[in-house]
């Protein structure tokens, strides 16, 4: 995959955080975004699991402001964001793992009742709850589907992995551009 839609991945992740549209992803809304997720999967607010959610969003969103954003402000202006992420191979892929990890946690402990394995359909929620368009839910399904129905949670990280390295579900966060 070349380098433009390694970035372009990278940046739409980055977009779904943005809250109101407006072109700036501020902490608040990342971790709005794993409150969010915990409450729409009622996830015990209290329970490890929670803190888990909370916690490695806390830490992505202290991640992208500091390496790409504003720190006075607090927040990652998307427009400077891509070119920043383009101009750096290893920062790309060092973010693009803490991304594929946070989101991992966020299935996993979000499905973590449903047994070991859950259905692509049940991953797909969750990435919506993320923040992707309700209606790319049947394209984020078959993304995930392409390896089989079932996709066992202890190995859900590989699905964003391959998604963030360019090497494998294109639909993940919702149709390819």
């Amino acid at each position: 995959m070349d380098d433009d839609r390694l970035v372009e991945r990278i940046a739409r992740r980055l977009r779904l955080f943005d809250s109101n549209a407006d072109g700036v992803v501020r902490r608040r809304d990342v971790l709005a975004a794993a409150e969010r997720v915990v409450r729409g999967f009622r996830v015990p607010t209290a329970s490890i699991g929670a803190e888990r959610v909370r916690a490695v969003y806390e830490m992505l969103s202290l991640a992208l402001v500091a390496d790409f954003g504003d720190v006075a402000r607090d927040e990652v202006r998307c427009e400077r964001f891509a070119v920043a992420v383009g101009a750096d191979p290893l920062r790309r892929a060092e973010l693009g793992l803490r991304m594929a990890r946070a989101d991992a946690v966020a299935v996993r402990e979000c499905l973590a009742g449903v047994g070991e394995v859950a259905k692509a359909e049940q991953v797909a929620e969750v990435v919506v709850a993320l923040g992707a368009h309700p209606g790319h839910a049947p394209v984020i399904q078959r993304a995930l589907e392409r390896d089989g129905a079932l996709i066992p949670l202890a190995a859900v990280e590989r699905a964003f992995a391959a998604y963030f390295g360019g090497m494998g579900c294109p639909g993940l966060y919702g149709p390819p551009r």
